[in-house]
């Protein structure tokens, strides 16, 4: 599995925070490379593991973590913000190569079985599903695939999943300001549970933001405020 580069913000303020910081991740199995920059408290892990695990080992030091970046031509980013009530979670995007695209997620709420992660053609999740239209697909792909066909993912009975991808045939091009729908597939018939937009998001080292210029909040506040369990 392809390894890719993201790039954290850490609150670290001395050499100790910095030890902390490579000991979590030390030896562990499907992270490859770790750099750490005390100065701007960027934290840069080329990993093949789930991003969220790597969060995980970070904030296991007790300092707070955001993500800020990841390595590729292109990445993108969809927020599920439609759907049944208590359905959360994140997904990226990451291009590391012309071939391949990484997809990365975690998702809460959900029942344990088999969940369908799919890209629809249209970016409308003002009625939640209603707008979306048929799963994305422009042409024909290898193998006679669906184009937007991204997989199925078994969800354990916590109700959540982190998982990572990898496909050969979607552009992330191709699907910024479509959508992406969960589909519940222990319902039968099938069922759409969750939905977001599929939005470009930052590259490696391309997000130096540290206070949000629409409250004036810093990151470690925004970290503190009430949210869900990603």
């Amino acid at each position: 599995m392809s390894a890719t580069k993201i790039e954290f913000a850490v609150q670290m303020t001395c050499d100790a925070c910095v030890d902390a910081v490579k000991k979590s991740l030390e030896n562990v199995s499907g992270v490859k490379n770790v750099d750490v920059d005390l100065k701007t408290g960027s934290v840069v892990v080329d990993s093949n593991l789930p991003i969220a695990e790597v969060q995980k080992k970070l904030e296991s030091t007790g300092r707070k973590v955001v993500i800020k970046g990841q390595a590729g031509s292109l990445a993108a980013v969809c927020i599920l913000e439609a759907g049944i009530q208590g359905v959360k979670g994140v997904v990226r995007f990451i291009q590391p190569l012309p071939e391949v695209c990484v997809v990365d997620g975690t998702i809460d709420g959900l029942k344990p079985g088999h969940h369908q992660i799919s890209i629809h053609e249209y970016g409308d999740i003002s009625k939640e599903y209603e707008n979306v239209g048929d799963v994305y697909n422009p042409s024909s792909t290898k193998n006679g695939r669906i184009y937007g066909d991204v997989g199925t993912v078994m969800v354990s009975n916590n109700g959540r999943i982190d998982f990572r991808l990898e496909d050969e045939v979607i552009k992330i091009s191709d699907i910024i300001g479509r959508s992406l729908v969960v589909t519940d597939k222990t319902e039968k018939p099938s069922k759409r549970i969750a939905a977001g937009i599929i939005a470009r998001s930052a590259g490696l080292f391309q997000n130096p933001k540290t206070i949000c210029a629409c409250d004036g909040v810093t990151i470690w506040d925004e970290t503190s405020k009430p949210k869900s369990t990603l």
